[in-house]
């Protein structure tokens, strides 16, 4: 508690307050500044071991031990859906130092929390921190940050008087937000969420999100010289309590006859959508003749063996448009695309994409949004591709009917002789479309302003963004089936539902005003 207590006072007496952020956060301009407390000295240096590069650096005195330096974030750093924060460092303080990255001001009332580590080095580190271990200030068991943060904290061995130099560079963590406010209003015109799998679960999938395709369509193989056979089997995809993994592996494996020396996994969503945004988190497997892929496709493809087979609209590939969100081939290390493929454009077509720093090892985040004008595709929230006919017509703009998701691991020909197994591993998969909301019967125009929030939510839902200027008004909760599940009313007083008695899912939340929100719960 004495932490929290000094840090905020320090706040008050000394802190300089400058205009907030965006990350990431490279230094090379003159507003990329942190303000200091403590007796800490924050300032824009060369960068002492890599020539003609501008780095921050945060100086302890050494009079204190709690001196450090705070950068107020906007848009905020979102641990709902990436729990790290990248940066690199280094120190003059060879011999050993410790690094605590606290985040503060969470918009959900939670503690400020904070990741710190020991380090041993006179180079360049790059390193993230994990706030899915993070420990809240005057507490000493871990928690899972939730919520979006406005500040990070930077100390040099807190908790201790220790003069020296930390020096820091390309700080980074995800905000949600597009690089560009045109993106950005493109991202948030889908922003009610409507199907996803956080893959909490352990062991097997959840059967009511997927299906399995194991049929080979081409006469008993796969397209594209595919040599892997598909299975059902937990070898090949299995739930870890945290996240979804779908591993490749080396093994002889027979079926309907026909033997192949490799194994893996293909999913179908068993939900299908026109319009939205899809985001896919995930780390992807290396590896030469390694090709995962999120994508889509129409579900009147009428593909053998595929969960939407049965559709009587069936008009083939490529007729049906096929949206490539994600693909990556270990031939190109660390290199993502897109592309779209339809009547007009198939086999080789023009792609977009970007090198991440590490595919393999670090999660991130693939989105698409699909408008009834374009398909936008992004990394990290950061636009790599788009496809937008100047003109549209029935061939090169099939994306007007529903698709469906699909993950999978493909093994090719040019695959290692040592090959053993790779796996690509999914944290989640959602997608969002546009919020249901209708106009109030209420005078008050005002009532109606906003969303519930936290959406996805955990037990509790905010809604006084929905109530507005009135004082209460009566709501029920309906499951995705139909059924009534809860009644009551809201006040502005307390705007908070209480929904921890409810299972996991989807739901509606409905006002007598004859407003309609969809919303998440999570475990």
């Amino acid at each position: 508690m004495f932490q929290r207590f000094f840090v905020s006072l320090t706040f008050l007496i000394t802190a300089s307050f400058g205009q907030a952020q965006s990350l990431p956060l490279t230094f090379n301009q003159a507003n990329h500044s942190f303000t200091s407390f403590g007796g800490c000295q924050f300032s824009r240096v060369s960068d002492p071991l890599r020539p003609n590069n501008t780095v921050g650096q945060i100086s302890n005195a050494g009079g204190d031990i709690y001196e450090g330096a705070f950068l107020d974030i906007n848009p905020s750093i979102d641990l709902d859906s990436s729990k790290k924060v990248y940066l690199e460092l280094h120190s003059d303080l060879q011999d050993s130092f410790t690094v605590q990255v606290k985040l503060e001001q969470s918009n959900i009332g939670q503690p400020d929390i904070y990741v710190q580590k020991r380090y041993k080095s006179s180079t360049w580190i790059k390193d993230s921190f994990d706030f899915s271990q993070a420990y809240p200030i005057g507490m000493n068991e871990p928690v899972d940050g939730k919520g979006k943060y406005k500040r990070i904290t930077l100390f040099l061995n807190p908790g201790v008087n220790s003069a020296g130099n930390l020096d820091i560079d390309n700080i980074s963590a995800y905000t949600g937000t597009p690089s560009s406010s045109g993106n950005a209003k493109l991202f948030s015109q889908y922003d009610s969420l409507v199907w996803q799998d956080e893959f909490n679960q352990t062991g097997a999938l959840n059967s009511d999100n997927w299906h399995f395709q194991v049929i080979p369509p081409n006469n008993g193989s796969w397209f594209n010289n595919e040599i892997q056979h598909y299975t059902d089997r937990t070898q090949n995809s299995v739930c870890d309590g945290n996240s979804l993994h779908i591993t490749a592996r080396k093994e002889t494996y027979t079926y309907q006859g026909n033997t192949k020396e490799y194994t893996s996994a293909r999913l179908n969503s068993k939900f299908a959508f026109t319009y939205g945004r899809v985001d896919v988190r995930a780390k992807l497997p290396a590896g030469s003749g390694m090709w995962p892929a999120i994508w889509t496709l129409g579900t009147n493809i009428g593909e053998t063996g595929n969960y939407w087979g049965r559709d009587a609209n069936t008009v083939g590939w490529p007729k049906c448009g096929e949206i490539d969100i994600m693909e990556s081939w270990g031939h190109n290390p660390n290199y993502v695309s897109s592309a779209v493929h339809t009547q007009a454009q198939f086999g080789s077509v023009p792609t977009g994409g970007m090198k991440l720093d590490d595919a393999y090892n670090q999660y991130h985040l693939y989105s698409l949004v699909w408008t009834p004008e374009q398909l936008v595709f992004f990394v990290d929230s950061i636009e790599t591709y788009a496809y937008k006919p100047s003109t549209q017509n029935a061939d090169n703009w099939p994306f007007t009917k529903d698709q469906y998701i699909l993950l999978n691991v493909a093994v090719l020909s040019s695959v290692a002789q040592n090959f053993d197994t790779a796996r690509m591993q999914v944290d989640f998969v959602r997608v969002y479309q546009k919020g249901q909301k209708t106009t109030s019967n209420y005078s008050d125009q005002e009532a109606l302003l906003g969303h519930p929030y936290p959406n996805p939510c955990s037990g509790n839902l905010n809604v006084e963004e929905c109530l507005g200027s009135l004082p209460q008004q009566n709501f029920s909760i309906w499951s995705s089936t139909g059924a009534l599940i809860q009644t009551g009313t809201a006040y502005a007083s307390n705007p908070i539902i209480d929904l921890e008695h409810l299972d996991t899912g989807l739901y509606y939340l409905v006002f007598e005003s004859g407003a309609q929100y969809q919303f998440a719960l999570m475990p």
